[in-house]
Order: C-alpha cells, then sequence, then structure tokens
C-alpha cells in the first residue's frame, strides 16, 4: 500500500546489535576530533568535556576548533565569551567547518565512518545493491543541561525525506539514563523506552515514522554519539527540484549522502530488542 516493502519493515525494525567498536577506534578518532590545540589543556576524557579548561573553571578565550562545542556549551547554559560569539557568524561557522573536514582528524574520522557502513551496516539492511548514507554523519555532543537536545519528532515530519530511511545511532563509550535516547516502538505506540547501550553496541530504529527525543541531562557525563540515516540503494529516491526534474544530488533529507555499491547481505551478529515493560 504505501510502497514500503516487507523486506523493509524487518530490516529496520528496532535493535539493538554488539560489534566489535575496538576495530574502529571511535573513542581516539573522537578525542582528536574534540581537540582544540590553543586551549591551556583538554580534557584526556571525552565525557567530561562539559568542564572547561579555562582559567578558575571558566570557558576558555578561543572558541574550540570542534565549533559544534560551542553550541553544546551554549546549551548547557554557558555564556560565549567575545571571541566564540564571533565565530558563531554564520559565514565564520561555515568556514571553520570546511576546514575541519579537510583535517588530517576528520578525515580519519571519515575513513573510520564509511568502513563501519560497509562492514556493518549495509550487509544488514537487506539490499545487495547497497544503501545510500548520509555523509558525514550527525555527531553529537549532549552536554549536562536542563534544557533536552531534541524534542519529540519523527523524520517524517522534515522535507525531503524518505518513506524507505533506516536510522542508526552509535554512542561513542555509553548511552545511559538521561544522556540517552527515548523511541517509541512503533509509530503511535507512545511506549518509550530509553535506549541504554554500552560501547560495543549500536542502536538500529525506524526513525522516519517513530518519534523520538531526549530529556534533559542530569548525569554528569556528556554523551558523545553519531547518527545517521539510510536508504536501501533499490528504494531510493533521487530529488526533485523545484520543477519537478530529478537530480540525483546524492542526499537524504537535507544531508549529504553516497552510496556503497553493491554487497554480500548477511544478518546482524549478536542482538537484542530493547526491552519494553
Amino acid at each position: 500500500g504505501d510502497g514500503v516493502p516487507e523486506w523493509l519493515a524487518y530490516h529496520r525494525s528496532e535493535r539493538i546489535t554488539e560489534y566489535d567498536h575496538e576495530a574502529f577506534g571511535w573513542r581516539k578518532l573522537m578525542e582528536d576530533l574534540l581537540y582544540t590545540p590553543e586551549w591551556p589543556s583538554n580534557r584526556a576524557n571525552i565525557h567530561e568535556v562539559h568542564v572547561p579548561v579555562g582559567e578558575g573553571g571558566t570557558l576558555p578565550p578561543d572558541p574550540p576548533r570542534y565549533r559544534k562545542l560551542m553550541h553544546a556549551f551554549r546549551h548547557a547554559g554557558w555564556k560565549m565569551p567575545k571571541l566564540w560569539a564571533e565565530a558563531m557568524r554564520p559565514g565564520e561557522e561555515k568556514r571553520a567547518f570546511a576546514a575541519l573536514q579537510a583535517s588530517p582528524e576528520f578525515t580519519r574520522f571519515m575513513d573510520a565512518y564509511r568502513r563501519f557502513v560497509f562492514e556493518e551496516i549495509a550487509p544488514t539492511c537487506g539490499d545487495p545493491s547497497g544503501v545510500w548514507f548520509q555523509s558525514p554523519p550527525t555527531i553529537r555532543v549532549a552536554m549536562p543541561s536542563v534544557a533536552p537536545t531534541i524534542k519529540p519528532h519523527s523524520d517524517s515530519q522534515y522535507d525531503r525525506h524518505q518513506k524507505c530511511e533506516m536510522n542508526f545511532w552509535v554512542p561513542v563509550g555509553r548511552a545511559f539514563g538521561n544522556n540517552a535516547l527515548r523511541v517509541e516502538s512503533r509509530p503511535g505506540a507512545n511506549d518509550f523506552v530509553t535506549i541504554t547501550l554500552s560501547e560495543n553496541q549500536y542502536f538500529r530504529f525506524d526513525g522516519y515514522n517513530c518519534t523520538h527525543f531526549t530529556v534533559p541531562n542530569d548525569t554528569d557525563y556528556t554523551r558523545v554519539s553519531f547518527d545517521f540515516r539510510v536508504v536501501p540503494a533499490s528504494l531510493y529516491r533521487p530529488h526533485a527540484d523545484a520543477n519537478g526534474r530529478k537530480k540525483n544530488d546524492g542526499k537524504i533529507g537535507d544531508y549529504r549522502a553516497e552510496c556503497t555499491g553493491p554487497v554480500a547481505l548477511r544478518e546482524p551478529l549478536r542482538g537484542t530488542k530493547p526491552r519494553r515493560v
């Protein structure tokens, strides 16, 4: 009826999958990405990045090299120092992100990310022709805060998303308690549970249809994670432009995307469903 094949419903049903996270080295990659050379010191532990390293526990004068950290600190209630506020101007931020994307740290992260999608994700999505996948993924740094980072939504509420999308959420470190994602089991079920994950697990869900959100992080632990969307290649719809012309500019929603090409299919390795009462 809705143009979504049955095999897709099976392959995007919610699932917590175990994998060898050390084969990808996310923690070191993320430490390198979040590192700011100009700061007097950097937190050795990415989950303590919310504790500022400036004089007397303040924010250092120089903005973080990874600009998303500015937004994380602002979200956590910090007032932006002068140079940070200047760095937040849209043009400045765009330039800084372009520079970051060209950096060896970001390149190494993207190499590991592509390998993860090719080896872990694409073979388990049910389509031998591969997947289109969001690239780069969305990296999230959720510091302790009195405000949630994501309001309740499903991705279908946003333009240009596709009804055959599948979502993946990968913590770097743990996700637990009020720093974790809340998701319902199926559209409109309202049976939200906290998705608790250890470092060697990732979560798959139907974020196009199922509502998901976060609550204020009161855990004294900065949750670092990345998430992305994929569409099985045989179900991928190229974008239409304003005149209705198809232009395959490789996007999923407003996210840039690329295609893996054909893959050898397999079932995911060890995995479970989230526990629902």
